[in-house]
């Protein structure tokens, strides 16, 4: 017979009890780091004791009974206990006999259960039984640009978080100032700016269903509270998908409208893109083949608010009042972009859109690697270093590392 520790006397401690083998296995014991529960008799008059009591007992296996068991997992091989010996019930799917693992259908019920509550939790605001903020479409945001000619400040999941106090972006740690200059951002008044934010409120039967169903779980319960608090319900708000425009979409007539028009925006216009290092928008493709002139500001791939005033200065240095700033920095683009605009400058942040129509023209399902170019969403990007475009260098006019 193989003697058996469970590690955790809570939640899913009877539930890993009950998955082992009895024919094959005896329960010596359970152990908890809980004082008040060492001591005590458990089912079946099995004795809780505390860890450092796995010293004294004999056993062949430890099985963690609890979802995150990294930490426990650490404080075993700290106590010199051999790997072979451990086994975390939610992650070994292989009990080697030792156990029936239902960790998997478990777990997939568990995904399938919170979608359904966040599909609740987002229901009263999708259907208009709760109010929400004004957000005008993108195709209308454009149409007023291209008018207008007024600038455009994003705010998607990564500035919101930053502005919570939390980080997001693995591109852009969050700081203090960027949190403080963001605020500011978004309060703004002035008539040249449009403030776009991310419309997750409404309007996602448009969405791929994987696509909606993760902004309602990024949404659910004190996220979506906590942005509201953030906004003003009296003002316009834009939508911040206006530069993602296809890959969440479960077609192809968003992105058929908005592409045109980004394309028109800057039509016969001098363009001063603000990138970073691997962004290379533009390159490879024609989405900017209709403006007259390009020169790139190429921008620290990580942490660009790190060099910000740095950056804004070689913008300066660069750009002519008539000239259009399109500016791809993640959460340092809001800021660069308002500041810009407060000077007189159009400029948009433009975010991830050099992607998006990568992936409209190649007719992608799902986000992929784009060979030469840094895809913040996916893990391969192997192939941004190898990369060699004359027209891409010769357009280069500062480089800050």
């Amino acid at each position: 017979m193989k003697r058996i520790v469970i590690w955790g006397a809570g939640n899913y401690a009877e539930h890993v009890y009950n998955m082992i083998n009895r024919e094959v296995c005896t329960i010596v014991g359970i152990i908890d780091s809980d004082q008040g529960k060492q001591g005590e008799l458990w089912k079946n008059g099995i004795m809780i004791f505390s860890p450092d009591c796995l010293s004294r007992l004999e056993y062949d296996y430890i099985i963690l009974s609890m979802m995150q068991y990294k930490s426990v997992e650490n404080q075993c091989i700290e106590m010199k206990i051999s790997r072979e010996k451990i086994i975390a019930y939610w992650n070994d799917l292989d009990g080697d006999g030792i156990f029936k693992n239902l960790a998997s259908e478990i777990l997939k019920e568990q995904k399938k259960k919170r979608i359904y509550e966040t599909r609740l939790d987002s229901a009263p605001f999708e259907w208009g039984l709760k109010r929400i903020p004004h957000i005008e479409s993108g195709e209308k945001l454009l149409r007023k640009m291209i008018y207008d000619r007024s600038s455009l400040c994003r705010f998607g999941d990564g500035e919101f978080e930053i502005m919570r106090g939390k980080n997001r972006p693995w591109f852009q740690t969050g700081s203090d100032s960027l949190r403080t200059r963001l605020n500011e951002v978004i309060h703004s008044k002035n008539e040249r700016i449009n403030i776009a934010i991310a419309q997750n409120f409404s309007g996602l039967e448009n969405l791929k269903e994987e696509a909606a169903d993760e902004i309602r779980e990024y949404m659910a319960f004190q996220t979506r509270a906590d942005i509201l608090n953030m906004l003003d319900m009296n003002r316009i708000y834009y939508d911040t998908y206006v530069t993602r425009p296809y890959i969440i979409y479960k077609d192809r007539k968003n992105a058929d409208t908005i592409f045109p028009l980004f394309k028109q925006l800057w039509k016969s216009r001098f363009v001063i893109m603000v990138e970073g290092k691997y962004a290379r928008n533009g390159i490879n493709n024609d989405l900017f083949d209709d403006s007259d002139n390009i020169k790139r500001v190429v921008c620290p791939p990580q942490n660009a608010w790190s060099k910000y005033d740095e950056i804004r200065k070689q913008v300066l240095n660069v750009a002519e009042k008539q000239d259009l700033i399109c500016i791809s920095l993640g959460p340092a683009a809001t800021v660069l972009a308002y500041d810009l605009a407060s000077m007189g400058y159009q400029s948009i942040d433009m975010g991830q859109l050099d992607n998006e129509y990568e992936w409209y023209l190649m007719r992608a399902k799902e986000r992929s690697a784009i060979k030469g170019k840094m895809v913040a969403e996916v893990a391969d990007n192997s192939t941004v270093e190898a990369f060699i475009n004359e027209v891409y260098s010769s357009q280069i006019v500062a480089v800050i590392e």
